[in-house]
């Protein structure tokens, strides 16, 4: 493992294309975002001319067809609308066997995907579905995003297609390696302390005063490493997806979205196992009454540890699709399972509970997208670029309307018994969030730029405030760089460059966050570099 050092960062402020002819070097300072006080930001005016309500229409599962402007009526905030303009829209990811609609004209879109990988481990399913997605669905001039756990991978794209494949595997794998690393271990330390309670239930563990410390202490470190990996691999990031559509929303391009899911949870202890029943067996088997006490808490803990794996609500159903809906992002599931194996009779890997999948589930069908159960990514991947998004477009001018309030907007459709899919909430976009761009390593020098940071005055002066984290580890997942700042910006662009000359050549995973305190606003930027 290599020496952790602290690295001097090379500070450039610059204003549009011209550079500043002074850098400033300063010393170190560990952040927390809510560490200062907050500044006002500066409220920016927008003016809204017209707002787009994509509308879905099913009834009983099936897909309604051939509405008119006259069956739709929208509200805002309770006051009826007038439909500007009215759109039918019929859209698939493959252009095989799509019907050209008359309004349409037969020219390529320009297409934004969405890869989402909430996945434990990498797999081959994965890797071909990657193969199939790169060579038979991507084209020239579309644009993707990647998604892990939570954070956007960034990946280097290469002089070819087989090079860019390549590289997103790779990155993929390097990434996956490193975040499952701490919870594969925690895992393994549970399983041998689960061993060690096990040979001193039955009596072969020598001679110990009390077991029951040793219980409560392993039932509390289960549930502290199951709460770690809830947190990490299945709770829903719901502000990195409002960041990322903030990004994204008026790009103006078809928007896709891909989610490869993983079904199994993290390893549970199976029911009727050797260590289940030496549980359940000592604590039957207390006489005395603190013993008796003790029992009813490890009974207690143990159950509570069980209810726990049965979790749900932790998907924002409803926020999720009105992000995705307002966003024109039509959502597909591919539900897999693990190829993972678990090393002890006493666990056992369980599926996410039918809640969870049903959140998922139910943000496909309000976008309109595929829902597919199936070990062949790459086969059930084929047949989403295959689903027909058919929905109406409806786009009206705001009557009273605030550019700074948030709309709750109602739609009705002159049809009985139908489910109506639409987007609930509409908020006139604001200012970019802030932006890690410009990532370059050459040698053995990193460089980036900070830029849509706001900005506020503070003593005739204006001035910005971001927490800048930059991480670095090595090809055996060790930590081997991390250090903080907290910058003061001055101009509307920040160039920050690092030297690693202490460090040896290699392949490392970079990982860079940047927290605007002004805004609230946090971007994140990975990648598997070369030093």
């Amino acid at each position: 493992m290599l020496k952790k050092k602290k690295i001097p960062w090379i500070i450039t402020k610059s204003l549009g294309l011209s550079l500043l002819a002074f850098l400033m070097l300063f010393s170190i300072l560990s952040f927390q975002a809510s560490s200062s006080p907050p500044r006002q930001a500066q409220q920016e005016k927008v003016t809204v001319t017209a707002v787009e309500v994509p509308v879905r229409v099913l009834l009983k599962g099936e897909v309604i067809r051939g509405l008119a402007k006259e069956d739709f009526e929208v509200f805002e905030n309770g006051v009826k609308q007038e439909i500007t303009q009215f759109k039918i829209v019929s859209r698939k990811i493959s252009s095989a066997g799509r019907a050209v609609l008359p309004q349409e004209k037969p020219k390529p879109s320009k297409r934004l995907f969405l890869l989402i990988f909430n996945i434990f481990d990498y797999n081959e399913a994965i890797g071909e579905a990657i193969n199939y997605f790169f060579k038979e669905v991507f084209q020239p001039g579309d644009q993707f995003i990647i998604l892990v756990e939570g954070k956007v991978l960034n990946i280097e794209r290469g002089k070819n297609l087989e090079t860019l494949i390549a590289n997103l595997k790779k990155s993929l794998k390097k990434f996956k390696q490193i975040s499952t690393f701490s919870t594969i271990q925690r895992y393994q330390e549970l399983k041998n302390e689960a061993d060690i309670l096990l040979r001193n239930l039955r009596g072969l563990g020598g001679a110990i005063a009390s077991i029951y410390p040793y219980m409560v202490q392993f039932l509390d470190n289960y549930r502290r490493v199951w709460t770690s990996y809830r947190n990490q691999f299945l709770v829903t990031n719901l502000a990195l997806y409002q960041s990322l559509v903030d990004r994204i929303k008026f790009i103006k391009a078809e928007k896709w979205a891909i989610c490869f899911q993983q079904r199994e949870i993290f390893p549970r202890i199976k029911s009727a196992s050797s260590l289940e029943i030496e549980i359940e067996n000592w604590v039957g088997t207390q006489i005395e009454s603190q013993a008796q006490v003790q029992a009813r808490l490890v009974q207690a803990k143990y159950q509570e540890l069980q209810r726990s794996f049965d979790f749900s609500g932790n998907i924002s159903t409803n926020a999720l699709s009105d992000l995705f809906i307002g966003a024109g992002i039509t959502y597909h599931l591919i539900l897999l399972k693990s190829a993972r194996t678990l090393l002890g009779q006493d666990y056992e890997l369980k599926e996410i509970s039918q809640d969870y999948e049903n959140s998922l589930k139910a943000i496909s069908r309000a976008t309109g997208g595929y829902l597919g159960f199936s070990n062949q990514a790459a086969q059930a991947l084929q047949e989403a670029a295959l689903t027909e998004d058919y929905h109406y477009l409806l786009v009206y001018s705001p009557k009273e309307s605030s550019p700074q309030k948030k709309s709750e907007i109602t739609v009705k459709v002159n049809r009985a018994g139908v489910d109506i899919f639409h987007m609930k909430h509409f908020k006139p976009a604001g200012p970019p969030p802030v932006t890690i761009t410009n990532f370059k390593v050459k040698r053995k020098t990193i460089s980036f730029s900070l830029r849509n940071y706001q900005m506020t005055q503070i003593n005739d002066k204006r001035t910005g405030l971001a927490d800048v984290k930059i991480t670095i580890f090595d090809e055996e997942s060790n930590k081997v760089f991390e250090e903080a700042k907290t910058l003061d910006l001055v101009k509307e662009e920040t160039n920050i460059s690092l030297n690693f000359n202490h460090m040896k050549s290699g392949k490392y995973f970079i990982v860079i966050t940047a927290f605007d305190r002004v805004a609230n606003k946090t971007d994140l930027y990975s990648e598997l570099i070369e030093l």
